[in-house]
């Protein structure tokens, strides 16, 4: 959000759009937290660039497999997914570039296997419904009253700063929250 301040201010002017933001009424109903496609999008795009777990996707092969131009990938292979590959493919997230943040590529519809952060299948994340709706209303509450801004080094941090255990999360990140009511002309 900090990093990206034109698609914050339209984040919050979607979010603004369903709720008056001059009062306490920050608790929404899921019908329209559902009707709230731009917030979709943006946490889409979020995941699709920085997923949390992006080695999750593991599978054994049951029987031989021919790939054309690859060879065979024998039975009892384990095979990992490359999450990175996928959600940073152009032929699939094109034709903006997919490493340029735009969560208006997810109004094109994609490849159901193009954004997998919560893994594939009947094994992907069961939390997967529970955790979008928890990043929605945390977004909505926090950006109904505050803008997020970008504190130069401290908010800019190389992937080699990243801490991974069962999930992949930055060392640290300084950003400075600035009450919307005081930058509103």
């Amino acid at each position: 959000l900090a990093t990206h301040p034109n698609e914050q201010l339209k984040l919050q002017e979607h979010i603004d759009s369903y709720f008056n933001p001059d009062t306490d009424d920050d608790a929404p109903s899921y019908e329209t937290i559902l009707k709230m496609e731009y917030l979709d999008m943006f946490i889409r795009e979020v995941l699709r660039m920085y997923p949390i777990g992006p080695t999750a996707i593991n599978r054994e092969s049951t029987e031989d497999f021919h790939i054309n131009g690859i060879g065979t990938i024998p039975a009892g292979t384990i095979v990992t997914v490359d999450m990175y590959t996928i959600h940073f493919d152009p032929d699939l997230w094109g034709p903006v570039d997919p490493n340029v943040f735009d969560p208006e590529r997810f109004a094109t519809k994609r490849h159901p296997l193009a954004w997998i952060p919560f893994g594939i299948g009947s094994r992907n994340c069961v939390g997967m419904r529970f955790a979008l709706l928890e990043m929605k209303l945390f977004l909505i509450r926090l950006l109904k009253v505050y803008s997020i801004i970008d504190c130069g080094e401290l908010t800019h941090r190389s992937t080699e700063e990243l801490e991974e255990a069962a999930v992949i999360y930055p060392k640290s990140i300084i950003i400075r929250l600035q009450r919307r009511d005081e930058h509103r002309a």
